[in-house]
């Protein structure tokens, strides 16, 4: 489940990326995915798995508001980038609908085995 949420951190870069009409190339969408991606391994890795495969709280919020408050402020450390407010608002909306979706699917597929 971690590579599926890593996955879903660059899909959010290219979703960007693409928005802008930006350069689709690999080292664009590092550039904005890695600032994100960095908090979100760093945490998901101090977390015990079975907690970071289904639970949406703590474990998923927690996650959700790491990776959106430092993504934005390893971007400007690590590349000079400002983000707007618009860009931090989004960044969230994305991102919770990633990260936080994808943790309501899997409980729902878990406990529709569970029940089968």
């Amino acid at each position: 489940m971690l590579l599926i949420d890593a996955v879903l951190i660059v899909i959010f870069a290219i979703i960007g990326v693409s928005s802008h009409d930006g350069d689709l190339g690999i080292l664009n969408i590092a550039r904005v995915a890695i600032p994100f991606m960095l908090p979100y391994l760093l945490l998901a890795l101090a977390i015990k798995p079975g907690q970071l495969i289904h639970n949406i709280f703590p474990t998923g919020i927690a996650l959700w508001l790491i990776t959106v408050i430092l993504g934005p402020v390893l971007r400007a450390i690590m590349f000079g980038d400002s983000s707007a407010m618009a860009f931090i608002l989004v960044t969230a909306g994305v991102l919770g609908v990633f990260l936080l979706g994808r943790r309501i699917i899997s409980t729902l597929v878990n406990r529709r085995q569970k029940n089968a």
